[in-house]
């Protein structure tokens, strides 16, 4: 066996491992040291390797393509700093319970801290936000190891770390031999025999609890952050007690919670209230459940869980559809629920009709130019929808059409790998088109995500809201306050998107009122990627937005 294959040999096979477990993404930032790993990515017939030259946006554009496939994807970089700048989108990760595979090549544990080039502490670099953190060597011992951190990756849903000392050589000299496919997979398959890890889950309710629910009556289904799941909304349909949740949890209910708390009614709340998903949106949301907790708060689901509202009383470890599934099967009884259903049927409507109110006796701004883009998106089309005030007002205005399927990175709430994301969302996902509405800071961060080192997703749309500034910092009370300090959050700017889409060679349209966004609304391309950049006045947003949060639902 060449120099070459001694060093490499096992990073072949941990490739195999990989496509045996389902992944069939990577991505991959171009460097030395991860060479081999880049090659047998690279080699591989069973995997599409997508080339990204920024790591920071190579991390969300894996994130978006695992979001979108429900699939482990591998995250490839050299050795040093260029793993630290994977942390944003890996933390996203965790919280979102999207399994990526982070496989960075390091320099060998000899050489740390001896003033040797692109050689820092990787393994850990993580911390928390992953299940795992190892080294990866060669040797049967380390295959099994790196068998059971991708089978952990796959049963909790969260994102695991490789750490890949290599040593020279590396690079395969045009006489050396490849390892042999046949050989690799043959080792492989004898290490998959022998999984070691298996999560169980439970999938019936314990008795114990039914009394709560037939004892209720106030029971409330609020969900977070989720993707489509068709049939656990069919099954949410048929419960006959309230479901409600944000725009984000792609579930049939009414949306615009946000404002449906804004209110201190202790009577509202709940008896039992039942949550299913991940992170909400709504401050007012959270706040209300902090002040006035239910009886009984049970979560519904597997993985990590979150009590932002510090009223957990109980974790139901199995599935949402399994639960609601079991609740109609054994015809659970409950109290009627008509009462309550019809109080929310009423804040809904109040707050529906409160926002057509302030739609109508304000101009042309970000919320009124949202409705006509969500009004205006594709049938069976997904939206992403990205940070700070993008997706609180899109939260605002909800969704009519439920066939839209609806992302953001709510994990963390950054605003950091937004634009990644959406890319890595649309080249997994090609057959159907992707709407990314942001902001104009946020856009500007996340430009390198168009830097793709293969053409950009055709059923890409951009649409950027450009109000000069992060708008979100008019509309928090604190930065508001500080005089001429407050340019120090505002951020203002005079910079658009139009530069950038010539940079790239991608269609760009700009729209200042509302006729010129209804034309290119309708001119907007299906087939090639686009910028549309919509202008508003900051101070007009702020007074719309302040007028929409007025409402009082106090009974």
């Amino acid at each position: 066996m060449s120099e070459v294959l001694q060093n490499t040999q096992h990073i072949f096979d941990l490739v195999e491992l990989c496509v045996q477990n389902g992944v069939h993404h990577a991505v991959v930032c171009p460097g030395s040291r991860c060479a081999p790993l880049l090659i047998s990515f690279g080699l591989h017939h069973a995997i599409k390797t997508i080339s990204v030259t920024d790591e920071r946006s190579a991390g969300f554009i894996a994130l978006g393509i695992a979001q979108q496939t429900s699939k482990p994807v591998a995250l490839i970089c050299t050795s040093g700093t260029a793993g630290q700048n994977f942390a944003p989108a890996v933390t996203e990760a965790f919280y979102q319970n999207v399994p990526l595979l982070v496989l960075t090549a390091d320099r060998p544990p000899e050489w740390i801290d001896q003033w040797d080039g692109q050689t820092i502490h990787q393994r850990g670099m993580y911390g928390d936000h992953v299940n795992a953190s190892v080294d990866f060597t060669a040797g049967e011992k380390s295959l099994q190891m790196a068998m059971d951190v991708i089978t952990l990756a796959i049963s909790t849903s969260c994102p695991v770390h490789l750490n890949i000392p290599v040593s020279k050589p590396f690079y395969p000299l045009e006489k050396d031999d490849l390892p042999q496919q046949e050989d690799i997979y043959r080792r492989c398959q004898r290490v998959h025999a022998n999984q070691s890890l298996n999560k169980k889950i439970h999938t019936v309710l314990p008795k114990s609890l039914l009394k709560t629910i037939n004892t209720s009556h106030k029971i409330l289904v609020l969900s977070g952050q989720a993707s489509v799941d068709r049939e656990l909304n069919h099954l949410l349909k048929q419960i006959n007690i309230p479901v409600i949740g944000d725009i984000i949890s792609n579930i049939p209910k009414p949306e615009r919670t946000d404002i449906f708390f804004n209110t201190d009614d202790a009577s509202f709340c709940p008896d039992l209230l039942i949550t299913i998903g991940r992170s909400v949106i709504s401050e007012k949301h959270k706040d209300y459940f902090r002040n006035n907790k239910p009886k009984h708060h049970w979560h519904i689901g597997v993985g990590m869980v979150g009590d932002p509202y510090q009223t957990l009383t109980q974790i139901i470890a199995m599935q949402a559809v399994d639960f609601f599934k079991q609740w109609l099967n054994e015809a659970w009884k409950i109290k009627s629920q008509q009462a309550y259903q019809q109080v929310i049927l009423e804040r809904h409507q109040q707050a529906k009709k409160h926002i057509q109110t302030c739609l109508a006796e304000h101009g042309f701004n970000q919320y009124f130019a949202t409705v006509m883009i969500l009004k205006a998106l594709p049938e069976n089309s997904v939206l992403h929808l990205a940070n700070s005030m993008t997706v609180r007002i899109a939260n605002h205005i909800g969704l009519e059409n439920t066939d839209i399927e609806v992302c953001s990175n709510r994990g963390t709430s950054g605003i950091d790998g937004c634009v990644s994301t959406a890319v890595g969302y649309a080249i997994a996902n090609p057959d159907k088109i992707q709407t990314l509405i942001i902001g104009d800071l946020a856009f500007l961060y996340d430009r390198n995500a168009l830097w793709l080192n293969q053409e950009l997703p055709k059923n890409l749309r951009i649409i950027v809201m450009n109000n000069k500034g992060g708008g979100i910092f008019k509309l928090i009370a604190g930065p508001t306050n500080q005089g001429e300090l407050e340019t120090l959050f505002s951020t203002p700017h005079q910079r658009t998107a139009q530069l950038t889409a010539k940079e790239f060679n991608i269609r760009y349209d700009s729209a200042n009122t509302a006729e010129e966004l209804q034309q290119a609304l309708q001119s907007l391309p299906t087939q090639d990627p686009s910028i549309l950049e919509v202008f508003t006045d900051m101070q007009a947003n702020e007074r719309v937005f302040r007028a929409i949060n007025n409402l009082d639902l106090n009974l």
